[in-house]
């Protein structure tokens, strides 16, 4: 029997339901428990967007969680959300998490670009923001950790140390912090952190070195006392 992976899955479903418009068959993809609010919201953007078009530029799969990374083209024909329909053509970037469980997908948080979105329809002025600052210059800063159930209180104490730490840092844009504790003796996290570009990121990095050596704490030391199992990836926005 052929076992299809999670990143296959989400492929699928990103064809046959927001390209196909295929959305009666969402079942085939979602969890019944959040089949209701998975079509109710992509109903709203595919009756605005009647020709919208979805592209994946990169997808990445860890377990039970799937990342990607896309944009969708298509033309306000209808009202969407309270606003009126423009008759525009836009093209929106954004990132989507989707957590699975046996084949199907049981969570989702999309995060499209909002601000290219309002502009691109003439919600926002172009006058209302710097377009030089490019939103393909932001930097997503992204840990995975792997953590016994024991160990995860005090994991828990050192994350929001850093988040807290962090949010005051120059160039820091927003954090996300995502759980999956499916598994019997460990939880895995994932934590997304945007900076507004590479040179925010290094300044970061020294800031909190300089930081956990104030407070002496040693996150290498600390990971490998817990066994908590780390992975860190930093991405860009595809061109």
């Amino acid at each position: 029997m052929t076992i299809t992976s999670n990143k296959e899955i989400v492929s699928r479903m990103y064809q046959t339901i927001l390209n196909e418009k295929q959305i009666d068959k969402s079942n085939q993809f979602i969890e019944n428990h959040y089949l209701e609010e998975f079509t109710n919201a992509n109903k709203l953007l595919l009756n605005a967007f009647p020709d919208v078009q979805f592209t994946i530029k990169e997808i990445f799969e860890d377990g039970n969680i799937v990342i990607t990374l896309y944009d969708w083209s298509g033309t306000h024909q209808n009202e969407y959300r309270q606003i009126p329909p423009t008759r525009k053509r836009i093209t929106v970037e954004g990132t989507s998490i989707y957590e699975l469980r046996n084949g199907k997908i049981i969570n989702s948080t999309a995060k499209p670009d909002k601000l290219s979105f309002f502009l691109q329809l003439g919600i926002i002025s172009k006058d209302f923001i710097n377009m030089n600052s490019a939103y393909q210059d932001f930097v997503y800063f992204i840990d995975e950790f792997k953590i016994p159930k024991k160990s995860y209180s005090q994991f828990k104490e050192k994350l929001d140390y850093n988040r807290n730490f962090i949010k005051n840092l120059n160039g820091f844009i927003k954090d996300e912090v995502i759980k999956n504790n499916d598994e019997i003796d460990s939880i895995k996290i994932i934590t997304i952190a945007i900076w507004k570009d590479e040179q925010s990121l290094n300044d970061a990095k020294k800031s909190v070195k300089a930081e956990y050596k104030r407070i002496s704490f040693d996150p290498v030391e600390f990971n490998q006392k817990l066994n908590i199992k780390m992975r860190r990836n930093i991405y860009s926005y595809l061109e």
